[in-house]
């Protein structure tokens, strides 16, 4: 793989969730999707994950700890939870565009990235070994691919 093909992949798996929610009524957003959480707290949801992976990628490339990983507040379950805190009483409208928005951010931020800091295991010790497209596939399209089941029976 190498970025374009990253972005391509990013980009289909992408259209893929947009289309399906497009037609779901802002109603079906607002009903339960996954636990206690509905479809537009999904959406909000993998907003914050999409721009992570920009922060991540801004972080890294300034030569700064994008933040703490050994504190508890960073954990994913805690930021997940406050993330879903955070966003509780937004509209489904304002999920959707953020959705949207924050897909738009990531792919600005890929831009400037090279294949070498995309790809090399050893580039970024930060990311503890792992390649950077680990982190921002997690947070795009295999993200978007393990929330699938929850979102599909709203469009239904």
């Amino acid at each position: 793989m190498d970025k374009a093909e990253l972005i391509h992949t990013m980009r289909e798996a992408y259209h893929r969730v947009a289309g399906a929610i497009e037609h779901v009524p802002d109603e079906r957003l607002l009903e339960p999707a996954m636990d206690d959480w509905t479809g537009k707290d999904l959406l909000a949801h993998m907003a914050w994950w999409h721009d992570h992976s920009a922060r991540v990628i801004e972080g890294l490339r300034a030569g700064r700890q994008p933040y703490d990983v050994n504190d508890p507040a960073n954990s994913t379950d805690a930021l997940n939870e406050r993330t879903h805190r955070e966003h509780l009483d937004d509209p489904p409208e304002l999920t959707r565009r953020a959705f949207d928005e924050s897909f738009s951010r990531l792919l600005a931020a890929l831009e400037p990235v090279t294949d070498e800091e995309l790809f090399a295991d050893d580039r970024w010790p930060w990311l503890d070994g792992e390649a950077l497209v680990e982190t921002i596939l997690w947070d795009s399209s295999r993200h978007y691919e393990a929330h699938r089941e929850h979102l599909e029976p709203l469009s239904r």
